[in-house]
């Protein structure tokens, strides 16, 4: 009989920023690196003031929406990371869903920021609806790209933002 010892060599990589966060994947690896070196990405998955991509937002999977455990961070980081560099290949860069989180990373820290439900409505009925963060400054260029996502499937009658009419259209 013999014997054979073998070693195993695991490495970890720990986040700078949220040292509660390590993975031994290389690819969470990358995202860990993206997310401490985005000024506010970790802040984003952590915390509320995002409404579109926040703690508790529907655009995570449900296991990692509210969860404050590394692994639901991560996860939501990752999300994250995926939409803002491309990284999804189910989504081009010029994807709704990429320039919100581009928005979000770009204007987080702006005067007023949240967020809220935008939906069309067409004559008669509601139709789409996003979550989409925003400043009273943006504002109105954040209701032109959300109507751009409609597209011309409906005629856009007006477009509320939380229940409330923030544009009506010409004609309608």
């Amino acid at each position: 009989m013999t014997a054979t010892t073998f070693r195993r060599t695991t490495t970890v990589w720990r986040s700078e920023r949220r040292p509660d966060v390590t993975t031994t994947d290389p690819a969470l690896a990358r995202v860990i690196a993206w997310a401490d070196a985005a000024p506010d990405a970790w802040h984003i998955v952590t915390h509320r003031r995002s409404k579109a991509l926040g703690l508790d937002s529907c655009e995570y999977i449900g296991w990692a929406q509210r969860g404050m455990a590394p692994e639901a961070i991560l996860e939501r980081a990752r999300h994250l990371h995926g939409l803002a560099t491309g990284g999804d290949p189910r989504l081009g860069p010029s994807a709704i869903f990429a320039w919100r989180v581009r928005f979000t990373l770009a204007h987080y820290r702006d005067a007023g920021f949240t967020g809220g439900l935008f939906r069309q409505h067409d004559a008669r009925h509601e139709r789409l609806c996003l979550t989409l963060d925003y400043t009273p400054l943006l504002l109105q260029s954040v209701i032109d790209r959300f109507l751009e996502w409609c597209g011309r499937d409906y005629r856009t009658a007006y477009v509320t933002l939380n229940g409330r009419g923030v544009r009506r259209l010409e004609g309608a």
